[in-house]
């Protein structure tokens, strides 16, 4: 499959994940770096900008924003919505419960 097609928005990174490794979308050789560095470090799009992405990436911010619309984003602030949405998720599962000590443990 190519970057050309139509894709349909991913609702999540490891929906993204699974697209772009299970249906075989092909990028030009930029925009598959910048694919690649957005999974392996999910903070830098969750947590950067168009231009610090790239930076990041060693491309330019258009390079960025092809790969959004290349995975089905409309912008970059989809795309960015949905790493963040990520970590969350990752992140509320790492987090022990927090729970009260039973009645009988309280002190007198």
């Amino acid at each position: 499959m190519s970057a050309q097609q139509t894709l349909q928005k991913p609702n999540s990174v490891a929906e993204l994940k699974g697209m772009i490794t299970a249906a075989g979308l092909r990028l030009p050789e930029q925009q598959e770096r910048v694919a690649r560095k957005m999974l392996a470090r999910p903070d830098i799009v969750a947590f950067g900008t168009i231009s610090s992405v790239a930076s990041e990436c060693v491309v330019s911010p258009s390079t960025v924003v092809r790969v959004a619309n290349a995975l089905g984003f409309d912008t970059f602030r989809e795309l960015k919505c949905c790493f963040q949405q990520h970590l969350r998720s990752i992140s509320g599962a790492a987090r022990p419960a927090i729970s009260k000590p039973p009645a009988s443990a309280a002190p007198h």
